[in-house]
């Protein structure tokens, strides 16, 4: 388990004790994910995207961002960021807009409800969801669990 935070600070949890890991930048750090092949990629208060095994750590990408991810997770093979903008996929070395991806396309409505994620524990299903709604990605593809522009229109007045 790895945990961020300000200044470039990166713990690793073994299953017994907390280590701090060394990291080259003081930036403050704002998610973490690990892939299933052992790998750490972690994003910073800038909008780069960095990888590293605890010892090591070489910048993957760098996306413009005016405010940072808000999460990350890898899901089906794919590492997936957000923040209030949408959502980003990794593809190659290059973190994608999530619409306009080509390897995981993930209609405009979906990607506008992204600000957070999480991943079941089986794996099998991806949640995400931000202030204005939620859906989630399975085996059919994305279904849009609800929409607040539903919901505004569907106000008495």
């Amino acid at each position: 388990m790895y945990a961020v935070g300000d200044a470039g600070i990166v713990w690793h949890f073994d299953g017994k004790i907390w280590a701090q890991l060394a990291f080259p930048g003081d930036l403050r750090l704002v998610t973490v994910s690990c892939s299933p092949h052992g790998d750490v990629y972690v994003t910073d208060l800038r909008g780069k995207l960095w990888k590293g095994n605890g010892k090591k750590w070489d910048v993957v990408c760098s996306v413009p961002l005016s405010i940072p991810f808000a999460d990350s997770a890898w899901f089906d093979g794919t590492l997936w960021c957000a923040n209030d903008y949408g959502m980003y996929v990794l593809e190659g070395n290059e973190l994608v807009q999530a619409h306009m991806s080509k390897q995981h396309p993930v209609p405009a409505d979906v990607a506008y409800h992204s600000h957070r994620i999480d991943v079941s524990p089986d794996g099998t299903t991806m949640l995400v969801c931000g202030r204005d709604g939620a859906a989630m990605l399975d085996a059919n593809g994305w279904t849009i669990l609800f929409s607040g522009m539903d919901l505004e229109d569907s106000e008495v007045k």
